[in-house]
């Protein structure tokens, strides 16, 4: 009788071979693409392959490759069995999620091993005997073999059928197909072009990781204000949430408890930190993570923060005090209001290290210091804006004026609701001691009952305060990829082109795909999964993880730099006469006798209840520490991208702003309206969302400035990696970055093509 291993199939004829085999159930089984399927539809539906002949299995085996199981549950089973009769079978399969080996002698089945299924490790399967011995084994690649159990043989197994088998025996929604091939034959070998995919992938991604792994690494480096101020430890870093004295200053040794987790990395040792109250860390083990694609999140580094009683950081603070004072003045009336003439008039003469630009105007107040910034309203037209349709009613995104932006069949307000004016938190000293001390006041926030545009900081304040960081990117992503040719404001008949078809943003040049008419267009294809608008969304996603787990590791492993809420505790303490920090007097004098005095204090007609810097959230600050900036480091990241993928020279027309109650968008006719570019209103909207959460009052002006450029360079690292992976011939990614220099980047090299080297 031959032997078992004798009995081979590729099945490749496309039906079964009919000397070899009798088929179970044709209906669901079939040969097809080299292997054997089998496709159950309802309880008790059973196929497969059984041999017409019984084989000698003594010495010798029957061996299958498992391809793909049915549906991982209890009632679908995939196996490869060998009998003498109905009564008397042994069995190697995959049942609900588990690998299982079984044998029935006279009726009677045992299971000699039953384990967790891996569909790696096992799968190809092999009965085998040698000397009386019964083995059922798998193995992952057909060559090296693992033992699941070891029976003496359980009856006569010189004459065997085999049988390879799917089914399910009760009903199973959906329980896909179970595939086998390979029968006693040696995988074969991939097609010549499959195998060089698979070398080619695993090139790219091994060039890929060699260009991150060639970056060096910098020395992180802080400011020292841990070990600086030794009659006051720690005041001078983060610790909201931990313990605290009376005064609001950090228990040392709770403080020390976190420096211990931080220090050792271990993950028991953070679940040991002790907590002031309820609201725990955010996050403090993400910066640990490894990411997969782009720089290493512990690689991009930042300058150290200003000292804590630096005149640096006092200026910025008076800054932000200021933003508190003025959250509910209009940007449309800042030309015209006292409170921000006063702002002006303090932040030149009383806080000129502010870190914006000087001297200050009504135009530039308040504004970040990147190129664009300063240009035109306020706050950036992708915050505001709509795209216009014309086949949609008027009212309903037919103008972009009305601040509708469609996403595909539906639409996304630019519109917010607003927290309620004049409504501040976290100015009476005991309210503020139990947040520190971790109490949770999150959702106590006032709304406003009608929705307007983003038209006051406190506007801005309430935008940022609930979004995700990427929520701005995409809504402009949106909009750069859908807006119609025209004049970017009102439906034009017979003017404004067909939306998301003749756009009015083209991408930059080194789309191979757009802008079209240009040399390098193509004249056959157009850009979706790669160089178009799947990969800017798929981008804008994947940049904002990886500028946050960079930036968290800045946070909680380099600078732990204390929120300017904690450090609007120590100037109450300090002017007081609580406790001295030695602060700059700068802050001190103008909350007590200066251009803040009038709004703080006990004399004060806004803030009279202490000189607390006022929270624009009822909760205060986030739960980690303040530098980097999380939406500051994001912000530069998405903003990166979508300059690398549009044409930034591309003019805004009619720009608008939002009017004096915010409930419409209004023409701004500002002498500079022809000069804003796609490329500056990204970068005004990377300042927005960073600066809108100072005007909330949870970060500092110094957090925005360095983390924006944080972003880009997690940004630049990651298109790199990116560009070489594009098949497309010299497709390459072009923006401008910050610091105004022009970049190119091609095949996992960064050129410059203008500016600063």
């Amino acid at each position: 009788m031959a032997k078992a291993h004798t009995l081979t199939d590729d099945f490749r004829d496309g039906v079964a071979d009919a000397v070899k085999w009798w088929v179970d159930a044709p209906a669901l089984t079939s040969e097809q693409s080299g292997t054997l399927q089998i496709r159950p539809k309802v309880a008790n539906d059973y196929g497969g392959y059984s041999s017409n002949a019984a084989y000698d299995l003594t010495s010798s085996e029957y061996k299958v490759r498992l391809v793909r199981p049915l549906r991982t549950t209890a009632a679908a089973e995939a196996y490869l069995a060998a009998g003498k009769d109905t009564s008397n079978t042994v069995v190697l399969g995959v049942e609900g999620g588990e690998l299982y080996c079984s044998r029935k002698v006279a009726g009677t089945v045992t299971e000699p091993a039953r384990i967790p299924y891996d569909a790696d490790a096992h799968l190809w399967l092999r009965l085998r005997e040698r000397g009386g011995t019964l083995y059922y084994e798998t193995s992952a690649d057909g060559e090296a073999w693992t033992v699941q159990a070891a029976i003496a043989n359980p009856f006569a197994l010189t004459a065997v059928t085999v049988e390879i088998s799917a089914g399910i025996w009760q009903n199973v929604p959906s329980p896909g197909v179970a595939i086998f091939d390979c029968l006693n034959l040696p995988a074969p070998e991939p097609p010549r072009v499959v195998e060089e995919r698979r070398l080619s992938a695993l090139g790219t991604r091994e060039k890929a990781a060699a260009l991150d792994a060639a970056r060096p690494h910098p020395e992180h480096l802080n400011n020292n204000d841990e070990v600086s101020y030794l009659t006051t430890p720690f005041a001078g870093n983060f610790s909201k949430g931990l313990k605290h004295d009376s005064l609001g200053d950090p228990d040392p040794a709770t403080y020390a408890i976190l420096l211990r987790a931080l220090e050792s990395r271990e993950p028991n040792d953070f679940e040991e930190i002790v907590l002031g109250g309820a609201k725990k860390l955010t996050n403090p083990q993400c910066g640990l993570a490894f990411s997969l694609e782009g720089p290493d999140p512990q690689e991009p580094t930042m300058p150290p923060a200003p000292r804590f009683d630096s005149q640096g950081t006092a200026n910025e603070a008076g800054e932000l005090y200021w933003m508190a004072v003025a959250r509910d003045v209009p940007f449309i009336s800042y030309g015209t209001s006292t409170v921000i003439a006063q702002a002006v008039t303090s932040l030149n003469n009383e806080f000129p290290q502010f870190g914006g630009t000087t001297p200050v105007t009504t135009q530039n107040v308040f504004r970040g210091v990147y190129p664009g910034e300063q240009v035109g309203p306020y706050v950036s037209q992708f915050l505001l804006k709509g795209n216009n349709d014309p086949r949609k009613p008027d009212g309903t995104g037919r103008d972009a004026n009305e601040g509708f932006i469609a996403y595909g069949a539906q639409r996304i307000p630019q519109q917010i609701l607003p927290a309620a004016p004049l409504v501040d938190y976290l100015t009476l000293p005991t309210t503020w001691l139990s947040v520190q001390n971790g109490a949770d006041l999150r959702g106590q926030d006032q709304f406003e009952t009608t929705y307007r545009f983003i038209h006051t900081l406190r506007d801005g304040a309430t935008y940022v305060h609930f979004d995700q960081v990427v929520n701005a990117y995409y809504n402009a992503a949106w909009i750069l990829m859908t807006e119609p040719t025209g004049n970017q404001l009102t439906f034009q008949a017979g003017v404004t082109g067909r939306p998301g078809i003749d756009l009015e943003f083209p991408y930059n040049a080194g789309n191979f795909y757009d802008p079209p008419g240009t040399a390098d267009d193509s004249r056959t294809q157009v850009g979706f999964g790669t160089l178009g608008p799947i990969q800017l969304l798929e981008v804008l996603d994947e940049v904002v993880g990886r500028a946050i787990r960079t930036v968290w590791y800045q946070k909680w492993f380099v600078h732990r730099r204390l929120r300017p809420e904690e450090y609007g505790g120590r100037v109450q303490n300090q002017i007081t006469g609580a406790r001295s920090y030695g602060l700059h007097t700068s802050i001190t004098t103008s909350l007590s006798s200066g251009g803040l005095s009038g709004y703080f204090g006990n004399t004060g007609e806004k803030f009279p209840y202490s000189y607390l810097l006022p929270q624009a959230y009822p909760e205060g600050a986030p739960t980690h520490p303040s530098y980097g900036a999380g939406h500051a480091t994001g912000s530069g990241a998405c903003a990166t991208i979508l300059k690398a993928f549009f044409d930034e020279s591309k003019a805004i027309e009619n720009p608008v702003l939002a009017a004096a109650d915010g409930l419409s968008l209004v023409a701004y006719s500002g002498t500079d309206a022809a000069q804003m570019t796609v490329g500056g209103e990204l970068n005004k909207l990377a300042g927005n969302i960073a600066l809108f959460r100072n005007a909330a009052g949870v970060h500092w002006r110094s957090d925005y400035t360095f983390s924006l450029l944080l972003g880009e360079e997690i940004a630049i690292k990651l298109l790199q990696e990116i560009s070489l992976t594009l098949n497309e011939d010299d497709a390459f990614f072009q923006l401008t970055k910050f610091d105004g220099a022009m970049i190119r980047i091609r095949r996992g090299v960064v050129e410059t093509v203008w500016g600063t080297d």
